[in-house]
């Protein structure tokens, strides 16, 4: 099987004011005809940069040495015809974020046939063509490549292609964006598909589908695949190899298997350590201790020896050999590294008689990149309160609804009957001649969160998950139902009081897009503080102890959101969050976008905070490790209406639903082999026409006639409730 990508000493770098940022610093690593090569490390660490490097769009960065050799050609010498070529014939590349690649002014079918267009013909791209200009392009053209764009819609997985193949971008979800770039970059018919954290922003069950999509691309194509992600998860459920990258630099490599199960290097241990999967529920997180740093100026030594507790005087300066396994290799100087185990976590293959185990936070000093885990917070919230209640009687009686709070307990927030509708109509004159369709978002959702208590709400994008906070903090109002907090009904936010909306906190998804980039970190932490009358004095006395309480520095009251890591901006989000002592704190996605090292920080945080200031969650999350994690109880949300609810523990070890359980399924495993499959195909149904009877039956594998005919009821099902006519056994 021949080499079909080829990186050698590769070295990228950028100019700035100040100084040369070595972005990529040596790195080597190949890619095989049909291989699945998975490039992970957290963020800072070169992958984006190399992946560019390869397709030669490193523009600003300038490849100052080494060589890309790319279906025999070397990319950095090869002129913009060659690249043209190459990215027609050869090498296509799936961004991370479908919104910033997909044009927004033109439909699906007309980019996926554009693309087409220029497989066909590398030197057809001229300025006319992409305007469109109908007395010039040739539209003919564009006509026939239509049919083809539907056919590879269809294969990504795209359902009723011929309906969405006119669809803008904005018209399509998430994941379908996400489909429609994979489907671009698979009209030219690839060697070689690169993708750059392809599913970092999908739920669970898309996620699933996206990656048995390439999976099944690759096997039939026989294309390559070199993946881009800081899910380990993911690598372990589709690469055959795998490279550990920091600092610009190849720390380890070798097969997936046996660099996740049996991990030479110290910093590939310690992003193994920081899963969630790796530790207890509640417990704190294993870390790693520091940031990763800024290659900027001449570098010598390990780049992770800042960070590495192992790390020797000459692990600081000097050259870092790389040494060769039997199956790959590993860049550190320690020979404890090497030495034989009689613990290691490996299978039976004699690659791995020398494997060394994955360092827990609790062994010897000095053999593990990760900070020691302090004290661990309390699994039962009745340890931690007065008057609690473990999470398994929080279900209330036999014949309630299966959502309330701990009995004799006031929940902090209760809602009953809740439904939002949305009337959508496509213009003035259907509102003239009442031609209005509603889109239920919400629908009857019954439900009670406990002080004290983390419930965690999960779902597919789609099902209701956002609007359901939106109508906890009162951004939305029920189209019916009653929302109240602490026994008072509420309406929508700005009916509140003052103090009733200090009573609710929230941290957005993205941050970067909820906090205002011209406001400095004090300013943001402040600005509650502003609308309730505090004086500059205690405003200020207030910041300096939230900063503390968060893990920053004073010296970052004066910072702006872009001079902040992608950590430190979440952290002064939650600042926020917390500034008036909330009641509840609603986190959307909190962690969702942060590499794993990253996640762990803030899990810990959050988990402390609700120690030590009796704070309630409401956690949103398509993560459902990270659910696990955190949650005391579990509430599954389907096309707006519950599906089950019950004890995280229950929940997740003994799904009574079908689609609690296609969720858990759906979760990529470190074991691999047949983890984060799903178990139905297709998207969510639209609101707008949700299916009679139980709304999951259309996707149901064992939907029964009953199933169309009959709304299910809630049912016990041990400690949980769900609402399913035929549940799964526990």
């Amino acid at each position: 099987m021949r080499d079909l990508l080829t990186v050698e000493n590769l070295h990228t770098q950028f100019r700035t004011r100040e100084g040369t940022v070595r972005a990529v610093d040596g790195v080597s690593f190949s890619v095989d005809d049909g291989e699945t090569v998975g490039i992970v490390g957290e963020s800072g660490c070169g992958k984006s940069v190399t992946a560019r490097s390869i397709v030669g769009l490193q523009d600003p960065g300038e490849i100052v040495a080494g060589s890309i050799r790319l279906d025999g050609t070397n990319v950095p010498e090869a002129t913009d015809r060659q690249l043209r070529k190459l990215r027609g014939d050869t090498v296509s590349m799936v961004f991370q974020d479908p919104t910033q690649t997909l044009n927004p002014v033109f439909d699906v079918g007309e980019q996926i046939a554009e693309s087409l267009s220029v497989h066909d013909d590398p030197d057809s791209q001229r300025l006319l063509d992409y305007l469109h200009a109908p007395l010039f392009s040739r539209r003919s053209k564009w006509e026939d490549h239509r049919e083809r764009a539907v056919d590879l819609m269809e294969q990504v997985g795209i359902a009723s292609p011929e309906d969405r193949v006119d669809a803008y971008p904005h018209e399509l979800s998430g994941g379908m964006r996400q489909r429609a770039g994979l489907a671009i970059a698979l009209a030219s018919d690839p060697d070689l598909l690169i993708a750059d954290e392809p599913t970092t922003a999908l739920d669970t069950t898309t996620q699933a589908q996206i990656l048995a999509r390439l999976r099944r691309l690759s096997d039939d194509r026989g294309m390559a695949l070199l993946l881009i992600t800081h899910d380990l998860g993911v690598v372990a459920d589709i690469c055959d190899r795998v490279v550990v990258m920091y600092g610009g630099q190849v720390m380890e490599t070798g097969p997936t298997d046996r660099v996740l199960e049996d991990p030479r290097h110290p910093y590939t241990r310690a992003l193994l350590e920081c899963l969630t999967r790796t530790t207890d529920r509640k417990q704190r997180l294993p870390t790693i201790e520091g940031t990763v740093p800024e290659r900027v100026g001449e570098q010598s030594g390990c780049p992770f020896a800042s960070r590495c507790p192992s790390a020797t005087d000459a692990c600081l300066s000097g050259e870092i050999p790389t040494v060769d396994l039997v199956d790959g290799s590993a860049t550190c100087g320690e020979p404890i590294v090497f030495e034989p185990s009689e613990c290691a976590a490996g299978g039976t293959d004699d690659s791995l008689e020398s494997a060394t185990p994955v360092a827990s936070a609790s062994t010897t000093a000095g053999t593990s990149a990760v900070s020691a885990a302090a004290e661990s917070v309390p699994t039962d919230r009745s340890q931690s309160r007065p008057g609690g209640t473990s999470a398994d009687d929080r279900l209330g009686p036999s014949d309630s609804n299966a959502s309330s709070a701990p009995a004799g307990d006031q929940p902090v927030v209760a809602l009953e009957g809740v439904s939002k509708r949305f009337s959508l109509d496509d213009g003035v004159f259907d509102r003239v001649f009442g031609r209005t369709r509603d889109l239920q978002a919400v629908d009857d959702v019954s439900l009670e969160i406990g002080a004290g208590e983390t419930l965690g709400l999960v779902g597919e994008s789609g099902s209701g998950k956002s609007t359901l906070a939106n109508l906890v903090t009162g951004l939305e109002a029920p189209t019916s139902g009653e929302v109240r907090l602490d026994g008072v009904p509420v309406g929508p936010a700005g009916d509140r009081s003052p103090d009733t909306l200090a009573d609710i906190g929230v941290v957005f998804q993205n941050p970067h897009s909820s906090l205002n980039p011209r406001m400095t970190v004090e300013r943001t932490i402040t600005e509650p503080l502003r609308a309730r009358g505090w004086d500059e004095g205690r405003r200020r006395e207030r910041v300096s102890h939230l900063l503390e309480v968060v893990g920053l520095s004073e010296r970052y009251a004066s910072q702006y959101p872009h001079e902040l890591s992608g950590g430190q901006i979440q952290r002064v989000a939650i600042a926020r969050a917390i500034a008036l002592d909330p009641k509840l704190v609603v986190l959307d996605e909190p962690v969702s976008a942060l590499d794993v090292s990253v996640q762990a920080r803030i899990l810990n945080l959050l988990l402390d905070l609700q120690r030590d200031l009796e704070l309630t969650y409401l956690v949103i999350s398509h993560d459902l490790d990270v659910i696990e994690h955190v949650a005391d109880r579990i509430a599954v949300l389907y096309l707006g209406e519950l599906m089950e609810v019950g004890p995280a523990e229950a929940v997740f070890e003994r799904p009574a639903h079908p689609y609690t359980a296609a969720l858990l399924e759906a979760i990529p495993s470190l074991g691999g082999s047949g983890s984060g499959s799903v178990g139905f195909e297709g998207p969510i149904p639209s609101p707008l026409d949700a299916p009679s009877g139980c709304p999951f039956r259309t996707r149901c594998p064992d939907a029964e006639p009953k199933c169309g005919d009959v709304r299910p009821d809630w049912t016990r099902a041990g400690p949980a409730r769900s609402k399913c006519h035929f549940p799964l056994e526990r």
